[in-house]
C-alpha cells in the first residue's frame, strides 16, 4: 500500500483510536489536560450549590414563618382567643357553651317541656313483608297516585304499575325537601313510620287533599291515622323569663344551649383558663420553633475548608462520606445573613416591648409570665404557668390587650395594624413576619410553586447557569481540538511508519 493511501485510511479510522500508531494513550492524555481546563467549570458548580443552599435553607425558615404567621398569630391578634368561655351545667337537662359576649356568671334554667317533632307509624302490622318467603307485597299504583303529604303530590312521579313498601317510602324521602316529612319501614315490626325533620309546632304530617282511594290506602292498607299531627314546642324559663322555641338549641344571653331534659339546672360561666392558657402555649412553642431555627443558622459555623462537592468528586466518595462532608460544607451557609439578621431582632424587639393595656396597666410578656432564656439561647421563650394561668384567670382583659391591641393612628389612618411599637405583640408579630416573608421571598423566591424566579439568588444562580453552559460549549470545543491533534499526530506517525516499512523493502529489496 503506498503512502498516501495508508494516510487515507488513518484519517479515516483514527478519529479517537488511542494510541493506534504511536503508541500514546491518548484518552488518559485528554482525560487529564480536561480535568484541568474543566477547573473554572467545578468552581462555578461549588458557586452554584452554594447558593442553592442558600436558597432552599432561606425557603426552608419562610415556610416556618409562613405557619406561625397563618396558624397561630392570626388566630393571636383576635380577640375571641381570649374570651373563651366555660359552662358546667346538669347534662340531664341541658349541655352548654358560651359565646364570646357570654358574661361570667350563674344563670337559672327550668326546662317544662322539649321540643319535638310530629310523628305518625302504623297502628299494627300491615303484612308488606312476608319473612318466610323473603319478599314484599305489591299495591296497584292506582291506589295512591292522588295522596297528599303537607301539600306535595308525593307519588305522581311512580311510572310502574305496582309498588312495594320500599318504592313508597323512597317516594316519601324523595320529597322530604318539599314536605319535611321522612320514612322508614321496620321489617322486624312490619310499619311504617313517618317522623318530620324539624321540631316545634309547625312541624306537622297533614294528608289534606287525599282523596277517598288514597285515605282507604293510608287507613286500611299502612293503617295509619290521617288526622293531622303536629309537633310541639320547647317551654323553658332562663332567669325567670319564659320562653318558648321550635328547636332544643336556643342561644341566651351569649350562651349555646342544647335542652336535653325536663327539670332545674344552673348554668356557670366562666373564663376558659385552660383553652386561653393552651392557645398562648402553642403561639410559644411556635414562636420558639422560628427563633430557634434562625439563631441556629446566624450562628452556625462555617468551615471554609470544606467545599460543596462536584458530581466528579462525589463518584469517587461512598454516600456515608458525602451526607458528612455535606453537612461540614453546607453549615454556615446563612451564617450572619442580613435579611435573617434584620428579622431575627425584629421579632425579639417586639416580643420585649410594652403594652398598656385599656386600664392604662403597663404590660409585658413577662407580667403574666413568659420570659427570655439565657443569652445564648437565643431569644427562646420560657412559661411560668402558674403565673400566666393566674393572669388569664384575673386579669383576662390584660392578657388580652397585651397581644390583641391596636393602637389608632390619628396622624396616619392608613397605617398597618401591628406597624405601631405600641400595638399588641402578637399584632406586632404579625406586621413583622409579614414583612419577613415579603423580604426573604425577594432574596431567595418563592419555592417550588413559583413559575419564575426573579428572586436575588435565583438571578444569580440562573447567571451561574448560563456562565456554566457556556463554558460547557468552551470546553467541548476544546476537547475535540485536543482529540485532533492527537488524530493529526497519529495520522503523521502512521504516514511515517508506512513510508519507513516502504523503504526497508526496497532497500532489503
Amino acid at each position: 500500500m503506498d503512502p498516501i493511501s495508508l494516510q487515507n485510511s488513518t484519517t479515516s479510522n483514527l478519529l479517537r483510536i488511542s494510541g493506534l500508531a504511536s503508541g500514546i494513550d491518548t484518552d488518559s492524555i485528554v482525560k487529564q489536560l480536561m480535568t484541568a481546563a474543566s477547573q473554572p467549570l467545578y468552581e462555578l458548580e461549588q458557586q452554584k450549590q452554594w447558593l442553592q443552599w442558600q436558597q432552599e435553607d432561606l425557603q426552608d425558615i419562610n415556610t416556618k414563618l409562613l405557619s406561625l404567621r397563618d396558624n397561630t398569630l392570626f388566630k393571636m391578634k383576635l380577640q375571641g382567643t381570649y374570651l373563651a368561655k366555660t359552662v358546667s351545667s346538669n347534662t340531664s337537662i341541658a349541655t352548654a357553651t358560651a359565646g364570646v359576649n357570654a358574661v361570667n356568671g350563674t344563670y337559672t334554667l327550668n326546662v317544662n317541656q322539649l321540643a319535638t317533632g310530629a310523628t305518625s307509624a302504623s297502628t299494627s302490622a300491615i303484612g308488606a313483608y312476608d319473612s318466610s318467603s323473603n319478599s314484599y307485597k305489591t299495591y296497584n299504583t292506582s291506589d295512591i297516585t292522588n295522596i297528599y303529604l303537607n301539600g306535595v303530590q308525593v307519588f305522581k312521579n311512580i311510572n310502574q304499575s305496582t309498588v312495594t313498601i320500599n318504592d313508597i317510602v323512597s317516594a316519601i324521602n324523595s320529597a322530604s325537601s318539599t314536605t319535611h316529612v321522612n320514612a322508614t319501614y321496620d321489617t322486624t315490626t312490619d310499619r311504617l313510620f313517618l317522623i318530620t325533620n324539624s321540631t316545634g309546632s309547625n312541624a306537622k304530617i297533614d294528608f289534606s287533599g287525599t282523596d277517598s282511594t288514597g285515605l282507604n290506602f293510608l287507613t286500611n292498607t299502612l293503617k295509619l291515622n290521617t288526622s293531622t299531627v303536629t309537633g310541639t314546642d320547647a317551654s323553658f324559663s332562663f332567669n325567670g323569663v319564659n320562653m318558648t322555641t321550635s328547636t332544643n338549641n336556643v342561644s341566651v344571653a351569649g350562651i349555646n344551649i342544647n335542652l336535653t331534659g325536663q327539670g332545674y339546672t344552673t348554668l356557670s360561666v366562666q373564663t376558659d383558663t385552660d383553652t386561653i392558657y393552651n392557645s398562648i402555649k402553642s403561639f410559644v412553642d411556635a414562636y420558639n420553633d422560628v427563633i430557634t431555627q434562625i439563631n441556629s443558622k446566624l450562628t452556625e459555623e462555617r468551615y471554609y475548608d470544606y467545599k460543596p462537592l462536584t458530581d466528579a468528586q462525589k463518584e469517587q466518595m461512598k454516600d456515608s462520606d458525602i451526607t458528612l462532608w455535606e453537612q461540614k460544607a453546607r453549615s454556615g451557609d446563612l451564617n450572619g445573613n442580613s435579611t435573617l439578621t434584620s428579622i431575627y431582632y425584629s421579632l425579639r424587639n417586639a416580643i420585649s416591648g410594652t403594652v398598656t393595656a385599656s386600664d392604662g396597666t403597663k404590660m409585658t410578656l413577662s407580667s403574666i409570665g413568659i420570659t427570655t432564656g439565657q443569652w445564648y439561647e437565643g431569644g427562646k421563650l420560657y412559661i411560668d404557668d402558674t403565673k400566666l394561668k393566674d393572669a388569664i384567670q384575673n386579669n383576662p382583659q390584660e392578657v388580652m390587650d397585651l397581644f390583641t391591641k391596636i393602637t389608632e393612628s390619628t396622624t396616619d389612618v392608613n397605617a398597618t395594624p401591628g406597624s405601631s411599637s405600641s400595638d399588641g405583640i402578637a399584632a406586632r408579630l404579625y406586621y413583622i413576619v409579614n414583612n419577613g416573608i415579603n423580604s426573604i421571598t425577594q432574596e431567595a423566591g418563592g419555592g417550588q410553586y413559583q413559575l419564575y424566579d426573579n428572586s436575588f439568588l435565583g438571578q444569580q444562580i440562573n447567571d451561574l447557569n448560563q456562565r456554566m453552559s457556556d463554558m460547557q460549549d468552551h470546553l467541548n470545543t476544546l476537547e475535540q481540538q485536543y482529540y485532533n491533534q492527537f488524530t493529526q499526530l497519529e495520522t503523521y506517525m502512521s504516514q511515517m511508519n508506512s513510508q519507513s516499512q516502504w523503504l526497508s523493502q526496497q532497500l532489503s529489496g
